[in-house]
């Protein structure tokens, strides 16, 4: 299925997208194309929690696809502006009092993956579960979806050098939690 809007930028995608009913279905659909990964992943390790994370993704493109844009109003990065609405919706659902926990019920973390970088991978996720949410959100913007600590900025609204300190602390704890595990990897080779 050939993607009519493929070649257009954000910024162009943006304008097409505010156009007509039809043409915002196709905008809406290309950029769900191009971003719905990166943020589902986003929202996957901010949540630590499959169902979690399924629902902050839907309401984040709902929303995006539901929010009236006023006339002079522009968006030409959609990925930050769709991952700092997918850290508000995160946000509020932490906010609500709602059930909210890292680890899913019935988790089975029995049983040793094939490969030790996917064993690696696995830890670094639940370690990830156990940072402070800022350092959490700092880490994954920055390493799982490889934006430059400027686009953080604008995502989290946050200066720099701030997410700066936040990425190396996330980075100190992780090789903390880590550390007992690394070292009795290396004890078995």
């Amino acid at each position: 299925m050939e993607r009519r809007h493929s070649t257009l930028s954000d910024d162009e995608l943006f304008r097409v997208f505010r156009g007509t009913a039809e043409e915002k279905n196709e905008a809406f659909a290309e950029l769900y194309a191009r971003y719905s990964q990166k943020v589902y992943v986003y929202c996957l390790r901010m949540s630590g929690s499959p169902d979690d994370a399924n629902d902050v993704f839907q309401e984040t493109f709902l929303r995006f696809f539901r929010h009236e844009f006023s006339e002079g109003e522009r968006v030409s990065n959609i990925l930050s502006y769709l991952l700092a609405s997918a850290r508000n919706v995160f946000l509020n659902v932490l906010r609500s009092n709602a059930r909210w926990s890292p680890f899913e019920e019935g988790e089975d973390t029995g049983g040793a993956p094939l490969y030790e970088r996917e064993e690696l991978f696995n830890m670094v996720g639940a370690a990830l579960e156990l940072l402070d949410a800022s350092y959490r959100e700092a880490f994954v913007l920055r390493f799982y979806q490889g934006l430059s600590y400027k686009e953080i900025a604008a995502v989290t609204g946050d200066s720099v050098a701030s997410l700066k300190v936040r990425v190396m602390r996330a980075k100190d704890r992780i090789r903390s939690i880590l550390s007992p595990y690394i070292a009795d990897l290396a004890r078995h080779e």
